[in-house]
């Protein structure tokens, strides 16, 4: 084991995704505590930037824009990661790029967990072998406790907001709803995959219901280029009590207008990950490919809704019952279209039915 003490400079590697980044954030705080008096760097892409910036157990952020990284951009990325001449790199990702990122910037020792496909590039494993699979918010705890980093009691997940983004979820919430007591629905109909999302045509008709059986203000959230899917269900639901905040937020935003929200629906996101990090909504998350035991929402506020189909979790982007079976799918995975609008609107009545019972 490394001796703490001695470790002056630490390169944390955990580029994408948002939601990934934001369930490393524990282990983050583990290895502050572990290295209490080490500099710490996080290098990370510009989509999630936002976790790392205002993160209190970071003291650097290196942001890496994707899209726009040429060759020269990486050569000055390495020369800038080997001048800080690290002790320790942490490689929390595992991925190819992020071994190679790990080894070119000199740090001495190099953690990666051993299935790393380039683990060979560093040089200090994590062995994980006989471990069960786990939620991804432990597995990263148990990869930073094998680093040093000191045990977590208290799990939560950090993104730090400030008074302006505060500031923008009230005038947002003031200028489209007025000063309403209704509940409030936050609804995300994106996914990164398609095998992620809900059927649009299931976000419509529970919008509708929501609206005409329980008076409920309802905010439609999403990232840049998913306007698509709000302009789809504004269209079909005619009401002012439905406004989009879809390429209106930056993260931070988005975390404040989730906490006024009385309940958010959301497939596995991003966006499902920043509703566990503040304390506002209940979380009702629609489950299909993916599997909720492994990176399910923290916290004790949630939902989980899922079918049972045979096939789950395939951790596909394309259904494979499209090519095995040939099903007429309509552009939705079979798994996520069983997850009807009546179950999810049955969860929200059931949860505001028994809070009346309580007051």
């Amino acid at each position: 084991m490394t001796d703490n003490k001695k470790v002056e400079n630490i390169l944390i590697i955990k580029l994408s995704s948002i939601g990934d980044c934001l369930l490393a954030t524990p282990a983050i705080e583990s290895i502050r505590k572990g290295y209490q008096d080490s500099f710490i760097t996080w290098l990370i892409e510009d989509k999630s930037k936002d976790i790392a910036l205002l993160n209190p157990n970071v003291d650097e952020v290196i942001v890496i824009d994707k899209k726009n990284f040429k060759i020269p951009d990486y050569l000055s990325l390495i020369k800038r990661l080997r001048s800080r001449r690290y002790d320790l790199s942490i490689d929390l990702q595992g991925v190819d790029r992020t071994s190679v990122f790990a080894f070119l910037s000199g740090a001495k020792i190099r953690y990666v967990e051993e299935y790393a496909n380039l683990g060979f590039l560093n040089n200090k494993k994590i062995i994980r072998k006989g471990r069960p699979l786990e939620h991804a918010v432990n597995f990263y705890q148990f990869l930073a406790e094998n680093c040093g980093g000191k045990k977590i009691q208290d799990v939560s997940l950090t993104l730090i907001t400030s008074d302006e983004d505060k500031k923008f979820a009230d005038d947002f919430l003031k200028k489209n709803f007025g000063n309403s007591d209704n509940i409030f629905v936050g609804i995300n109909p994106t996914g990164a995959w398609k095998t992620k999302r809900w059927p649009i045509k299931y976000f419509i008709e529970l919008s509708k219901r929501l609206i005409f059986s329980l008076n409920a203000n309802i905010v439609i959230f999403g990232g840049k280029g998913d306007e698509y899917f709000a302009q789809e269900i504004l269209k079909e639901v005619d009401s002012d009590k439905i406004k989009s905040a879809i390429s209106k937020t930056s993260l931070k935003q988005a975390k404040e207008l989730l906490g006024k929200m009385d309940y958010f629906i959301t497939p596995d996101s991003g966006l499902m990950h920043i509703a566990s990090s503040t304390p506002g909504p209940k979380t009702i998350a629609l489950f299909g490919s993916t599997d909720p035991n492994l990176t399910g929402p923290v916290g004790k506020n949630n939902v989980i809704l899922r079918d049972n189909l045979y096939c789950i979790p395939c951790f596909k982007k394309e259904c494979p019952l499209n090519k095995i079976e040939n099903k007429n799918l309509q552009g939705c995975v079979l798994c996520m279209k069983r997850i009807t609008p009546d179950k999810v609107f049955n969860e929200i009545s059931k949860d505001i039915k028994a809070q009346k019972q309580y007051t």
